[in-house]
């Protein structure tokens, strides 16, 4: 699959009328279409969302290997803050300093993925999606978040060869709606287009987060990451890295309105509308 749209992102559902929907869709609409493709998948259908348009390097050993020393490279380098980071977690607010979920990897391989953790333990999941304001997030969390610090950890799973360097983001099992042949990633296009997701998540009404979130923000990404995926090399990915260092270091608010474009852009397509 080497381009995402409404018609070969969502499934058809029987009680939609004939030809496109007009937008905005109200939320219930948006987490039918939503439920319709989040469900298993079967064999066949697995087969249809097979995504493995992938340029020649990122499919290569060599890519491989250079993921491999980056990353312990990283994890000797760093492990000095990563034991700083895991104390102030540790003393902001008790519990686990790591966060550990199942998610996607590449050829339907589930892996556990591993961060430090940014958020209060709670006993009862809510809603996966995060806003600026979140009560959720611990004072230590939001300063790991702003530096993108938690996700220090994925270089093990870099080095485990869960995950690469550059590709789309892990996503759980049960919210993978493509079944990839290549590994996600730590960044990628789609990760630095929406740097501050969180900020423009939070225009968003809360009735209609997840629907919004599902409907145009996840295909937006996924569009951005897959047509990298199709064109990446080995000095595209450095490319990467180095803007993903930057934006750790200076996030300027360009990233607020970038990520507001490319989802108006996804819709108006959507929408058939022309987009210029």
């Amino acid at each position: 699959m080497s381009s995402l749209s409404f018609d070969n992102v969502f499934p058809p559902h029987p009680e939609d009328p004939p030809g496109r929907p007009s937008l905005p869709l109200t939320p219930a609409q948006g987490l039918r279409r939503v439920s319709a493709w989040n469900a298993p998948l079967p064999h066949i259908a697995a087969k249809e969302r097979t995504v493995s348009d992938a340029s020649p390097w990122a499919m290569s050993r060599r890519r491989r290997i250079v993921e491999f020393g980056v990353a312990a490279a990283a994890l000797v380098l760093l492990m000095p803050l990563m034991v700083i980071v895991a104390a102030l977690i540790w003393l902001d607010s008790g519990g686990p300093v790591f966060f550990r979920q199942k998610r996607m990897g590449g050829n339907g391989r589930e892996f556990t993925l591993c961060k430090f953790r940014s958020m209060r333990v709670e006993k009862h999941c809510r809603s996966c999606i995060t806003v600026s304001g979140d009560a959720r997030v611990t004072r230590i969390g939001a300063l790991l978040r702003r530096y993108k610090l938690d996700e220090l950890p994925q270089f093990w799973n870099v080095l485990r060869g869960d995950m690469g360097l550059v590709g789309p983001r892990p996503k759980l099992p049960h919210h993978e709606a493509l079944h990839m042949t290549y590994r996600p990633g730590i960044t990628g296009v789609a990760t630095l287009a929406f740097r501050n997701e969180e900020c423009f998540l939070s225009g968003i009404p809360a009735n209609e987060l997840e629907a919004f979130y599902e409907m145009f923000v996840k295909p937006a990404k996924a569009r951005l990451d897959f047509d990298y995926m199709k064109r990446a090399t080995f000095l595209s990915d450095m490319a990467i890295l180095g803007q993903t260092l930057t934006s750790c270091v200076c996030s300027p608010p360009r990233t607020v309105t970038l990520a507001a474009e490319v989802v108006a852009r996804y819709a108006a397509e959507w929408n058939g509308a022309k987009v210029s």
